[in-house]
């Protein structure tokens, strides 16, 4: 087992904390020291206290030994680490509330409001002066570390820490992909369950057919969301950048299972309901031959004029509705009572491996195990057709203390290539802009964005003053003139 000082910065966190916590405990090649930094420092004392307890409450279960400790001063939290986490909340979910609810009064309505759109640039306004910061905090006390973010909007924040300290080792870490991953594996599943002529029927796109079948085998429809194959037993092939990514090829110890997807497809969509999950996933696929392997709310910011209509609040049509700060608020509020009881009481903590990839990362970075996997980084040509030196996410094989970006390949769709490329265009200038103290040039993506450029020029422009004044209260001074 090799040892490792990890400093966690937003070791606070209320859920990407937890989830470290038991991948790192759950795994017998990597341990040492865990530093928790955070801003709220009794956050971080109060997940060093339920540390302590999932140790006590998991004996029998834990594989490696850390040591888990609160250090308030990140200079000393980050000095001599092998590895930085980053996972922050760009201050409150109070602040969110101006990034996914302010634009609606122009007709904009956004599913998320991380990433693009006017929530999107509203977020980076308040979390890029952070990343440039941490940036030169690692340069000073840890250059030779390896940096996992996991904060959004993931692609800006690494350009800033790039921008900040070119040198970095940085990368960002999305699980969104998994998610597409973990579908695929579901359909490879519910069509190996089938006799003959349920696979016959199966590649028919012959929904009564499979029905039948997989009643034969005992088997339901719906499984498909419950794979038992390890999404680690596929490879795809990822292309994009982080939120609009997309799969053009996968296959199954060798063999191409992507034909399997496009016969559940159709199948897929005649048996829908309402607000099922991966109906844009799916229309991409129709339309563009491309997998969407991000989630529809976020594939759908990317293309607004055709999955979030301007006005529209609800959308039945295209399967998910809008996640609302205030149930966000209400999740939080929920998640705290279930931590504390958890943390207070003689309830018991359960280990449960979280399925994210950052530990596995870990090993593989430290030598003890090469992994592929997908990874945000900036282009330096594993992208073709993406503009260069903005952070893209295409696969990269992990190994001792590299990261080996794989080229992905062209992106097949000429509509989507040029869409990924407009966006990753927008999000290198906007970071260009801000480290550059260029108002007018944040002002500039900003009404280029494909959400805020179908509102009138004077309304695009009011709308970015709109938006820097909802976060007045904690923005750079020279953002406010």
């Amino acid at each position: 087992m090799k040892d490792i000082t990890i400093a966690y910065i937003g070791g606070g966190s209320k859920n990407w904390a937890q989830k470290y916590f038991s991948d790192l405990l759950s795994q017998d090649k990597l341990g040492g020291v865990i530093r928790l930094y955070d801003i709220d420092n009794e956050a971080a004392k109060f997940n060093e206290k339920y540390y302590t307890k999932m140790v006590a409450d998991n004996k029998d279960k834990i594989k490696s030994e850390w040591k888990c400790v609160v250090e308030p001063n990140i200079d000393k939290a980050l000095t001599g680490a092998d590895a930085v986490v980053i996972s922050i909340l760009p201050y409150s979910l109070h602040n969110m509330y101006y990034d996914v609810h302010y634009a609606e009064k122009y007709g904009i309505y956004q599913p998320v409001g991380d990433t693009v759109g006017p929530g999107g640039y509203s977020r980076a306004l308040r979390t890029l002066g952070a990343f440039k910061f941490f940036g030169e905090k690692i340069k000073e006390n840890c250059p030779n570390a390896w940096v996992i973010n996991y904060t959004n909007p993931l692609a800006m924040c690494v350009n800033a820490l790039y921008t900040s300290f070119p040198e970095i080792k940085a990368f960002g870490c999305c699980h969104e992909v998994f998610s597409s991953q973990k579908l695929i594996c579901g359909i490879l599943d519910m069509y190996n369950a089938l006799d003959a002529d349920g696979q016959k029927a199966f590649m028919a796109s012959d929904l009564k057919g499979v029905k039948a079948a997989l009643r034969r085998s005992g088997k339901r429809f719906c499984a498909y969301k419950h794979p038992k194959t390890d999404r680690h037993d596929i490879y795809t092939n990822v292309q994009g950048i982080n939120h609009f990514t997309f799969i053009n090829e996968t296959s199954y110890k060798g063999e191409d299972i992507l034909p399997l997807y496009k016969a559940f497809e159709p199948m897929f969509k005649a048996r829908r309901r309402l607000f099922y999950k991966n109906i844009v996933k799916f229309d991409l696929y129709e339309k563009h031959g491309l997998f969407g392997a991000a989630g529809d709310r976020h594939l759908s910011e990317f293309i607004p004029e055709t999955y979030l209509p301007l006005g529209k609040k609800h959308y039945g049509t295209t399967g998910f509705i809008l996640t609302t700060v205030r149930n966000r608020l209400l999740r939080d509020f929920l998640r705290r009572k279930q931590l504390h009881l958890l943390a207070n009481t003689k309830l018991k903590i359960k280990i449960k491996e979280s399925g994210e990839e950052g530990v596995l990362q870990l090993i593989a970075l430290n030598g003890l195990g090469d992994l592929v996997s997908n990874v945000n980084i900036p282009n330096r040509g594993q992208a073709p057709g993406l503009p260069l030196g903005t952070a893209v996410e295409t696969n990269a094989k992990f190994s001792n203390d590299n990261i080996e970006p794989m080229n992905a390949g062209e992106i097949g769709s000429e509509y989507i290539r040029e869409r990924a490329s407009l966006h990753a265009e927008n999000q290198r200038d906007f970071t260009r802009a801000f480290f550059a103290k260029d108002k007018e040039g944040l002002r500039k993506v900003f009404m280029r964005d494909p959400s805020v450029i179908r509102l009138t020029k004077e309304i695009q422009s009011n709308l970015f003053d709109e938006m820097i004044d909802c976060n007045k209260d904690v923005l750079e001074d020279w953002l406010k003139k």
